[in-house]
């Protein structure tokens, strides 16, 4: 004969915790259920009741209700018990019921199971619950639970259970299958769970194969946070443990938080995956040591979230509680920071909160209101504001109101208060819109104070170039290194030093315009903190200055020259010499070029002589 009355779930999950203990006693009146085997009959359940009533030839009352379930046949292996103060039974339509509560329970009460109303099938071995279904189970019968929480008992530990509840339940023996239904709500000592339904698959030998949660789905797991979604799935694949989490799917554990369309669990790895547009929300500040030590979630502080956006993503998760610990994300990548109101973009990003970096790849973008850094690798040192650009950087900067600097280059590292340019380096700036300067270098340094260019350093084949001027006029300057000071306060150049072979040069659109050029191993210009125009040039060492114009040619050299903007005049000393196309001047102490007169003025013994024997030198 079959087991009759045989919830699968008990029989199953006994099978696991089979132990001996005192049994309650049988009822006045027995019954014993035999099976055929192949050795013969063997003792399958024994039924036993004080009263038995006829209430019809379809309905036996039994007064109160006790079944024993045996395993193997043996008398003294009791697999379950089930008692109920009244069952009605059909068994000529194999069916047992009643309105009133039934508790089923193994002997040593390591899985029990109680509801309000039952229906059970023989035929299909199918027994209903219709109200107030709890079930009780040690969660050292179980293969795992979800979310990843193992076994947490320790040797010598009292055992710890994992509780079921809901309004309705479903067993199906035949098809290993258990179903809660209405109001279902799951503890554990790591795992608290509710939804609208649960339905558990299990294997042949008692081992939870898979656990659908649907509707309303709250996980909430020690030290991992809480879950929720329309759907939760749990299965097992080549050992690992995975949890699938579908329908407006999110997460949250303290201040981090993530949504997307669906999730995917491991646990035995600890890896969340998400799909389709993922959200995460992390704190910028890092937990402290207390918060560590006191194992609490991550909190948010005075410098905001971050946010990252993509199609993709994975997120390594703590051992135990804590922030997450490393992201990858793919696929239309964005990320917001509330501490520096920044924003990056890419087609991935791999964030590592051992050292707070993030990397972005796939034409990276990172920008805020005032700078704009492209490479083909971006990566940031959040917590120390440090990024870098790695391959075609480029580098957007504004300077004022209306100047934007545009910096290109093979690398680039930049934070706060400098940003270091690497290799080819080609500067631009521009002003509403339209170019004003350029500057090539091998390498440059800029200084930054309260958002504002403070200095900048160039090295190595410098070479600047301004757009004509209203009159036509262009100047070029080459050196070796070139070193800007500006003003963070008014925004104006305060004084430029070029250094080391260094050649300036003007000149004009106009072919009759005249072309200047200077020479020196030392060039600084100083700038009016008024009108930001030229106030004062000094040239020294081997200083060379040559002017041509239409009907005159000029060449003067001297270790120091002096411009002064006031009188438009060069002041020459150290050994300075003058020539002109009418006259030559030697041995002075002092020359002074007047370029409106165009005329040299001598001061100290000198000798004056005619550098063309074929005209007379006219005096000077």
């Amino acid at each position: 004969m079959k087991r009759t009355f045989a919830l699968w779930l008990v029989l199953t999950l006994a099978e696991c915790g089979l132990a001996q203990a005192q049994l309650p006693p049988d009822l006045r009146t027995r019954a014993f259920l035999k099976r055929d085997t192949p050795k013969g009959q063997v003792l399958d359940a024994i039924l036993s009741g004080d009263t038995w009533t006829n209430l019809s030839d379809r309905d036996l009352l039994a007064k109160p209700f006790q079944m024993k379930s045996f395993r193997n046949g043996q008398a003294d292996q009791v697999q379950f018990i089930a008692r109920a103060p009244e069952c009605h039974i059909d068994s000529s339509g194999h069916r047992a019921w009643d309105a009133g509560p039934v508790e089923m329970f193994t002997p040593t009460t390591n899985v029990w199971l109680h509801g309000e109303g039952f229906y059970f099938i023989e035929t299909n071995h199918f027994l209903y619950l219709s109200n107030k279904v709890e079930t009780r189970v040690l969660r050292s019968l179980l293969k795992t639970t979800m979310m990843g929480a193992g076994a947490t008992n320790a040797p010598g530990a009292a055992e710890r259970l994992l509780k079921i509840f809901s309004s309705q339940g479903q067993f199906d023996y035949e098809s290993n299958v258990a179903v809660y239904v209405g109001g279902v709500h799951v503890i554990d000592v790591q795992l608290d769970l509710t939804s609208d339904r649960l339905t558990v698959h299990f294997t042949t030998n008692g081992a939870v194969e898979t656990i659908l949660a649907e509707g309303s789905v709250v996980m909430t797991t020690t030290n991992k946070g809480q879950a929720t979604s329309s759907s939760a799935y749990y299965y097992v694949t080549n050992g690992d443990e995975m949890t699938e989490l579908t329908g407006q799917a999110a997460w949250t554990n303290g201040d981090e938080r993530a949504t997307a369309g669906k999730f995917i669990y491991d646990s035995t790895h600890r890896f969340l995956t998400a799909e389709d547009h993922f959200r995460f929300w992390w704190p910028n500040e890092a937990p402290g040591a207390e918060e560590r030590r006191r194992d609490e979630p991550p909190r948010v502080g005075p410098g905001g979230f971050r946010e990252l956006f993509a199609d993709w993503a994975t997120l390594q998760m703590p051992p135990t509680n804590g922030p997450v610990e490393a992201v990858h994300a793919t696929g239309n990548v964005i990320m917001v920071n509330q501490a520096d109101q920044s924003r990056a973009t890419g087609e991935q990003a791999d964030y590592a909160r051992t050292n707070d970096l993030l990397e972005l790849t796939g034409d990276p973008v990172w920008w805020n209101d005032d700078t704009e850094i492209k490479g083909r690798v971006l990566t940031a040192e959040l917590s120390n504001k440090v990024y870098r650009a790695r391959g075609d950087a480029n580098f957007k900067r504004r300077v004022n109101t209306n100047q934007w600097l545009y910096i290109a280059c093979a690398d680039l590292d930049y934070q706060s208060n400098r940003a270091v340019f690497h290799d080819d380096v080609k500067a631009r700036l521009l002003e509403n819109d339209a170019l004003r300067d350029t500057l090539t270098s091998d390498l440059l340094e800029v200084e930054l104070s309260s958002n504002q260019v403070k200095s900048a350093v160039a090295q190595g084949n410098v070479r600047g170039e301004t757009v004509p001027d209203k009159l036509g006029r262009t100047k070029t300057i080459a050196c070796d290194r070139l070193t800007l000071h500006r003003s963070t306060a008014s925004g104006l150049t305060k004084d430029v030093v070029a250094e080391d072979h260094v050649v300036l040069q003007e000149f004009g659109s106009d072919p009759a315009a005249p072309r200047n050029k200077v020479t020196a191993v030392t060039v600084t210009a100083l700038f009016s903190a008024v009108t930001n125009q030229i106030e004062r040039v000094v040239a020294v060492r081997d200083v060379v200055f040559d002017q041509v114009k239409t009907n005159q040619t000029v060449h003067a050299t001297g270790q120091e020259a002096v411009y002064t903007a006031a009188n438009n005049e060069t002041r020459l000393t150290g050994d300075p010499v003058g020539r002109t196309d009418r006259y030559l001047i030697t041995g002075a102490s002092c020359l002074i070029w007047q370029s409106k007169s165009n005329r040299f003025s001598a001061f100290g013994p000198f000798s004056m002589s005619n550098p063309n024997p074929a005209r007379p030198a006219p005096k000077p």
